[in-house]
């Protein structure tokens, strides 16, 4: 559990627990209405608290963040069981609108990077679309570096948007 301050409230990132899927499908599903940066709508996600809870138990890392004690983001990782893709992991990261752009995302990435180097992974790997900046941003601090595109892989009322797929190698 990491705690910090920001604009003098506490912020706590923990592991996440089965109690929390109620809570997380709706943050979810909030930040789906508030962003346009999903490959899919709230009233697409259909998820179940009971599917929620499995994912939470059967995923590598699974990272809350709250603040006052409200749920303000999330970030999942997964790893492949398969011997030959072990040594990567793939992640995303959810925040509120209300609550981006105060450094939340950076103290999340820092965990991410953390668990990753205690639990022998070598990359990390994400897709983000390509007009996603303040992620881009991130992830680029970070280290994360473009390795391909999806061309056209999202398609909006506005248009195509590309997918970039970036990795960070935290081993050589």
């Amino acid at each position: 559990m990491i705690k910090d301050l920001i604009n003098n409230k506490n912020i706590i990132i923990r592991d996440a627990e089965p109690k929390d899927a109620e809570e997380m499908i709706l943050m979810v599903k909030q930040v789906m209405e508030e962003s346009p940066f999903f490959p899919s709508t709230a009233d697409e996600f259909n998820i179940t608290v009971e599917q929620e809870e499995q994912y939470i138990l059967s995923t590598a890392l699974f990272l809350v963040a709250e603040i006052q004690g409200k749920m303000v983001g999330s970030a999942s990782l997964d790893r492949s069981s398969k011997s030959k893709l072990n040594h990567t992991v793939t992640f995303g990261i959810t925040i509120l609108k209300e609550y981006s752009g105060m450094g939340l995302g950076s103290m999340i990435m820092k965990k991410i990077i953390e668990w990753c180097d205690l639990n022998h992974v070598e990359k990390i790997e994400l897709e983000v679309f390509e007009n996603n900046i303040p992620a881009i941003g991130l992830y680029k601090k970070f280290g994360f570096a473009e390795e391909g595109r999806r061309k056209k892989s999202i398609k909006t009322t506005e248009g195509y948007i590309d997918s970039i797929i970036m990795g960070k190698f935290l081993k050589d």
